[in-house]
């Protein structure tokens, strides 16, 4: 059985995916950090539509916990044919404002974590042929200054080199790598006071950002690399 791992999906976008790729009849992994019983909801829910679906937890607060989390991931799911790394950690603050310890901690769940998991799971993608989606953030490749977010960005940025290298040294092996990003989701915790100040004057369902998860590691995707596609609404443009 080949499976497809989604890091981060109790909730939110994870989930969504997670229901989405089950649609597919794909066999879906999903990891929870805490939210056990939400974790076990998705699970059911993927169950119901024909798929197969298990809960792993794991950690990715430090190199030795995700390091921990991939092994065990290793043993439980023998072929795992996707990654999708959605797990991540968001912050508002100016890159003088932002703590020392939050820059450390963005970028271990937002960069070290997902490169993590991709070191140790490559000898299965690469017998697989498989696909990795990082999630992004909009406006990656407009590098503009930000005293938004820095640390955050500046994750995702990096995410966003490791992409496009990684799609460029793997692409040899059919192994596909893109990242998927959005930009106010339903569900963001810093959404504009007034929704006619985004361009569509609405925010992305998580079911639009799914859907393009989905669709790139579909059959249909395999040819597509190292591109960085926004779901955005016209944010940032």
């Amino acid at each position: 059985m080949r499976w497809t791992l989604v890091t981060g999906a109790a909730k939110g976008l994870g989930a969504e995916i997670c229901r989405q790729l089950a649609r597919q009849k794909l066999a879906v992994a999903i990891h929870y950090r805490a939210s056990q019983k939400e974790a076990e909801e998705i699970a059911m829910d993927c169950r119901n539509q024909g798929s197969v679906a298990e809960i792993i937890q794991g950690d990715f607060s430090t190199l030795e916990s995700t390091l921990s989390f991939a092994n065990a991931c290793i043993e439980k799911f023998k072929n795992i044919e996707n990654l999708v790394n959605n797990v991540g950690n968001y912050a508002i603050g100016s890159a003088s404002a932002t703590s020392l310890v939050i820059w450390q901690q963005l970028y271990q769940t937002n960069f070290h974590a997902p490169l993590a998991l991709i070191q140790k799971l490559l000898p299965s993608l690469k017998e697989t042929a498989g696909g990795i989606v990082n999630i992004g953030t909009v406006g990656v490749d407009d590098v503009r200054a930000d005293t938004y977010s820095t640390a955050y960005r500046s994750s995702k940025l990096s995410l966003w080199m490791l992409t496009k290298s990684l799609a460029k040294e793997l692409a040899p092996y059919h192994i596909h790598v893109n990242m998927v990003s959005p930009g106010y989701l339903e569900n963001s915790i810093d959404l504009p006071k007034e929704m006619q100040q985004l361009p569509m004057g609405r925010t992305a369902a998580l079911s639009e950002v799914a859907a393009l998860v989905c669709y790139l590691l579909s059959p249909a995707g395999k040819y597509i690399t190292g591109q960085n596609i926004e779901v955005a609404g016209g944010v940032k443009l």
